[in-house]
Parts: structure tokens; C-alpha cells; sequence
């Protein structure tokens, strides 16, 4: 398998004329990033300035929480990865705030590398989380709705997509729950199989809660039932999530026997259900399973109530266990995602290469053709029609197999783009086409 230095991949001194520069959760702090986020149609505005302005010959911008990043082709030399880092800061008004040391730079090959480990969630903040792929997709579209990409730009955003779509059928990168919220509900998917038809109660309307309600419903929890100490709060969860069960917190105990889940996230305030009440619920339900989830802190359920027969209770530690096997888990698939992001720039390469010697190609095509044509003119009235065809059909036959390895050559994989302008310039100087090979 090709493979491509750390140089080949960090610096572009010729070839691939693309440059990645950003600020994320590797490079800087939220206080930081936050001063350079985007909206959408701050983006828009953007890559009108920069692309109507011949800054740029095509840009894409992504800004998410966790970083801003920009891709681009510049439209002349004198636009560098220094050059583009000024602007984004000074765009933002950003100058007192980010300095360029908050950046990271790539060229080429390193860019487009970076791009697919983005889009497959590999560089995320969370391993492997999948919002990050919907994040791409829109920053593609609002790019492609300003006119603001091209051939690289468009050909780089598919080819990531099919890099994303790779790592979530051929590896587990994405597989299991890494947060607590999602833990819970996915361990009452695997104790109760279909959630549809289980009865739930959600204590608590905070973010810890709001995100396992969510979590509920994706899992096709349909019987949701909601209380929280602000009633006005658990009213506006329940809304959300589309639901009408909202009882009220002084009453929710005596009802507790109707649930087969429980979600207890109610931070600090301690413990909200006994054993003796949870003892009590379990008799009415004459000993039915029911499981407890306490994502409290400090717990909200009587750790005495794990003896209780046919009652299941974990807490946050139990969670945060599952949570932390699932990303080990995730972890090992990274040498898998990477094999698959290096197969697919090596095909992403090869596309660019192709796209460079294109034009040297058909010079090449097109001088041997001048040169059979004004040969056989010399000898067109000296033969007849026949032998003159034949004539024309051998000088077609030479020239295919003159040209074959010189094109086969400039086909050929490269590992660095400096080997193909050096394929570039030999071909040229050896046959004589009249203009430099560019970049």
C-alpha cells in the first residue's frame, strides 16, 4: 500500500493546490473557538467575500461547536495558510482574542486526510459520535448553494461522505453508548428488548434528563411520563419530546408501581426514593421487573433498594462503566478507520494526479497527431486512396504504442506531488511542449 511521509502529507510545495486551516477542540479552548464560530448565514456572507473577492477559487467553511475549520483553493500564490488565518480573525473581529499559534495548518494530501477523519467522526471530541457527518453534509450545501466550490472541493465532500459511510459499515467506531444518558436508555433497550410497549417514568427536566427523554423516543419509547420539582420545566420537557404526561413531584411516588423504567435525574439534591416506597411500588406490581436508572449526583435512589426482588438499580458508576468499555471499544477501531482513510486518499490522489496531466496528456496526443497528419499530407497524392488508409491506420498503431509508456507514466501513482511535477516537467522537456508544466 502507498504510503506518504509526514512532510509529503504537512507540506505542499508543489501539486494539490489545497489548504486546510481551523481552530478546534485540539488546538484551542471553547472560550477561544466560541469567538470564531459561525452561523449559517454568517458562513453564507463569508464565502461570498471570499470567493467573489478572487481570494478564493473555492471554499468551504465548517463551524460547529467544537471547531471552525476552512477549506480552501486559493486563486493566487499570495494566498497562504498564514494569509487565511489573519482573515478568519480579522472577519470575526477576533484580533484581541486569537493568534495564529490557535490554528492548525495543512496542505494537500494532509488536508484532504483531515477532512475524512472529520467526516468519519475519528477527530471528534466524542470518538466516533455521528452529528458530525450532518455537520459536513450542510456546510457542503451551503458552499455548493453560493457557487463557492469546484471540481477539488465537491470531489473531496463526496469522496468523505463515502469515507463515512465506510467506517460505519465496515467498523464499530460508531457502535455503543458514550454517554450516560444514552447508556441508560440503551441498557433499558437491552433488559426490555421493544420500549414501545414499557411504561416510563422520567424524574427530573435538567439537561442529564432531558437527554435520556431524547434518547427514549429515538429507541421508540412511546409511554412517557415526566415530574420534575418545577412543574412549569417538566411541562416544557414533555412538549418537546411530544408527549402530555406530566404529573405532579409530590404525587409521582404513589404512582410509581405503574412503571416498568425509572429514571431518576435530579441533581443535587440526594436521594428522592427510598427502598421502603420502592418495596411498596414492587408489591402492588406483585414482584413485575422493573428497572432503575439513578443518573444522580449525589445518587437519587436508596442504594438499599438493589435487594428488592426482581428490581434492578444502577447508578452513575454503573453507567459510566458501560460508557467507558463502549469507547475502548471505539478506540480499536481507529487502526481500521485509518486503513480505510488511507485507501480512499490514495483514490483521491490518484483523481488529482489524473486531473493534473490531463492537459499534459492530450498536448501530447494532440503534437503526435500534428506530426503523423503533415507526414502523411507529404504522401497523400503519391498513393492511392487504399494504401494511403493502411498508411494512416500504421502511423495510428505507432503512435498508440510510442505514447504508451510516457502516458502510462504520468498515470502511475506518485507518492508526493513534488514526483509528479518532476513526471511532469521530464515528459515535457524530452518532447517539447511549449508550456511549463503547472501546478
Amino acid at each position: 500500500m502507498m504510503t506518504w511521509s509526514v512532510r509529503s502529507l504537512e507540506m505542499n510545495p508543489s501539486g494539490m493546490n489545497l489548504i486546510a486551516v481551523g481552530i478546534n477542540h485540539h488546538t484551542a479552548p471553547i472560550e477561544l473557538r466560541e469567538r470564531l464560530a459561525f452561523t449559517d448565514d454568517e458562513t453564507r456572507k463569508f464565502l461570498r467575500t471570499v470567493c467573489d473577492g478572487k481570494v478564493l477559487a473555492e471554499a468551504l467553511l465548517l463551524s460547529t461547536c467544537n471547531r471552525t475549520e476552512l477549506y480552501a483553493v486559493p486563486a493566487s500564490d499570495e494566498v497562504s495558510a498564514d494569509y487565511l488565518k489573519d482573515f478568519l480573525v480579522e472577519y470575526k473581529g477576533a484580533r484581541k482574542f486569537v493568534e495564529r499559534k490557535h490554528f492548525f495548518s495543512l496542505w494537500a494530501c494532509g488536508a484532504v486526510k483531515h477532512f475524512f477523519e472529520v467526516a468519519s467522526g475519528a477527530d471528534s471530541m466524542i470518538l466516533g459520535e455521528g452529528q458530525i457527518l450532518g455537520q459536513v453534509k450542510e456546510a457542503y450545501k451551503l458552499a455548493a448553494e453560493e457557487k463557492a466550490t469546484g471540481a477539488v472541493l465537491n470531489r473531496l465532500c463526496h469522496a468523505a461522505f463515502s469515507v463515512a459511510k465506510r467506517v460505519r459499515n465496515e467498523t464499530k467506531l460508531t457502535d455503543g453508548a458514550i454517554s450516560v444518558s444514552y447508556a441508560a436508555v440503551e441498557l433499558a433497550r437491552k433488559v426490555f428488548s421493544d420500549l414501545s410497549a414499557k411504561r416510563v417514568l422520567l424524574i427530573g427536566a435538567g439537561e442529564t434528563a432531558e437527554l435520556a427523554a431524547m434518547h427514549l423516543r429515538e429507541k421508540k419509547a412511546t409511554h412517557i411520563t415526566i415530574t420534575n420539582r418545577t412543574q412549569e420545566k417538566a411541562e416544557a420537557l414533555a412538549r418537546e419530546i411530544g408527549t402530555s404526561n406530566v404529573i405532579t413531584f409530590d404525587y409521582f411516588k404513589e404512582r410509581l408501581a405503574e412503571f416498568d423504567i425509572v429514571i431518576a435525574a435530579v441533581a443535587n439534591v440526594g436521594e428522592v426514593v427510598s427502598a421502603k416506597e420502592l418495596q411498596a411500588a414492587m408489591q402492588k406490581r406483585r414482584s413485575e421487573p422493573m428497572l432503575v436508572l439513578d443518573l444522580g449526583v449525589p445518587r437519587n435512589i436508596d442504594p438499599k433498594a438493589s435487594s428488592i426482588y426482581n428490581l434492578f438499580l444502577k447508578d452513575i458508576d454503573d453507567l459510566k462503566l458501560i460508557v467507558e468499555k463502549n469507547l475502548q471499544a471505539r478506540r480499536e477501531e481507529l487502526p481500521k478507520v485509518a486503513r480505510i482513510v488511507q485507501e480512499e486518499l490514495i483514490a483521491f490522489e490518484q483523481w488529482h494526479n489524473a486531473l493534473q496531466v490531463a492537459p499534459t496528456i492530450r498536448e501530447l496526443q494532440m503534437k503526435f497527431e500534428a506530426v503523423k497528419q503533415a507526414e502523411l499530407e507529404r504522401l497523400r497524392h503519391k498513393v492511392s486512396p487504399e494504401e494511403f488508409a493502411r498508411m494512416e491506420q500504421l502511423a495510428d498503431r505507432i503512435i498508440r504504442k510510442i505514447l504508451h509508456y510516457p502516458i502510462s507514466t504520468l498515470k502511475s501513482p506518485v507518492d508526493t506531488s513534488q514526483t509528479l511535477l518532476s513526471k511532469l516537467n521530464l515528459i515535457r522537456s524530452i518532447f517539447e511542449l511549449e508550456s511549463p508544466a503547472s501546478n
